[in-house]
């Protein structure tokens, strides 16, 4: 879902303003540290209601002020959000909503910054996060088995640390074994339509980097979840936490058999995690069929420009809308006579501005 406008009232260093946003293709320019990453942030947070940012969104409240408010006029909804030093209220059309998930489904987003190069160097939790946002769009049901396993693993863990109730554990687990027996499953036959689509449609961006992607279960493959949880018990009450569990799972690259940090250069490393995410969007966007926010923050100083040619074609073709940030005040020429807006930051003001 596309946004038609946005407004913002002390946000970061940001200037309070109301902002309409073309549906398909928006640039900011502007000097380092102007506000450029903090217009991106916004937008996120509307979406989100978390940041790409900061683990606290009260850090987002401009210095001196009680608190923020971001609003946002989408295809087919409104939304609000406040945020002060004590809550945070949502409002979709007017009415509070308690559950966090109900404005993320509304209107997909993903940003493509620096962290995205985490996805081969980072911890499995960030692979995990990058699948799991396809999930979370394009299966209904996984949310709510989502929720049910946190629950069910936060108590299991609760009773593991303070070594009481011990007897409860069976039945934590349980609860535990169903929702994440589903989503391994969803992440295994998602894995493989990632590959499907790097390999076929996204073939170009991976530069022929030969690729293969393989779904690894946090427990030991020879084992139900079951099985795996009762043989971990003792160890599982001495350090204090679930040690087997799809909070273990692995999303595992290989090139011809090797994992593909230990062969790619940074260059081929990047163009590969582009190509990853150039293929959730993709997939996100047949199942959904939905317009993606995704939000692309100095690509440019990451990507020499025959990748960022590349890049800006394969997103063109999509779908999207796109807000890209970048401190030229000269539209990429890979956009060609596409139509766009043009916003300048400067000092936390935001205007909007012509090419000349």
């Amino acid at each position: 879902m596309a946004i038609s406008q946005l407004s913002l009232t002390d946000f970061r260093n940001l200037k309070s303003t109301t902002l309409d946003l073309d549906p398909r293709l928006n640039l900011i320019s502007g000097a380092n540290g102007s506000g450029k990453t903090s217009l991106l942030e916004a937008i996120y947070i509307l979406c989100q209601a978390h940041s790409f940012r900061s683990h606290q969104l009260k850090q987002c409240i401009q210095h001196g002020k009680p608190g923020f408010l971001l609003f946002g006029r989408f295809e087919g909804f409104k939304a609000g959000l406040a945020k002060n030093n004590k809550k945070l209220e949502i409002r979709i059309d007017g009415e509070t909503i308690k559950r966090r998930s109900e404005l993320v489904s509304r209107a997909p987003v993903n940003i493509l910054n620096a962290d995205i190069f985490q996805l081969i160097e980072g911890s499995p939790q960030k692979r995990r996060a990058f699948l799991d946002w396809c999930l979370f769009h394009v299966e209904p049901d996984y949310a709510e088995h989502w929720r049910k396993f946190q629950h069910a693993l936060k108590q299991r863990n609760r009773l593991l640390k303070s070594r009481k109730d011990l007897k409860l554990l069976e039945y934590w687990n349980q609860h535990l074994i169903d929702p994440a027996v589903e989503i391994s499953s969803m992440r295994r036959e998602y894995s493989g339509a990632v590959e499907n689509i790097l390999t076929g449609e996204f073939g170009k961006v991976l530069s022929g980097i030969p690729l293969e992607i393989n779904y690894q279960q946090g427990w030991p493959a020879h084992q139900d979840l079951a099985e795996a949880l009762h043989g971990h018990r003792e160890g599982d009450i001495r350090s204090g936490f679930t040690s087997v569990g799809i909070h273990r799972d692995d999303i595992v690259m290989t090139s011809e058999g090797r994992k593909v940090g230990e062969i790619l250069s940074r260059g081929q490393s990047k163009r590969l995690c582009l190509a990853l995410l150039l293929a959730v969007l993709n997939l996100v966007n047949k199942i959904r069929e939905t317009r993606i926010i995704l939000l692309i923050d100095d690509l440019h100083s990451e990507l020499d420009r025959e990748a960022q040619d590349l890049v800006y074609d394969q997103l063109l073709d999509m779908d999207l809308q796109l807000f890209i940030s970048n401190i030229d005040s000269v539209a990429p020429g890979s956009l060609g006579a596409k139509e766009f807006k043009l916003f300048h930051v400067e000092h936390g003001i935001i205007k909007p501005r012509n090419f000349s």
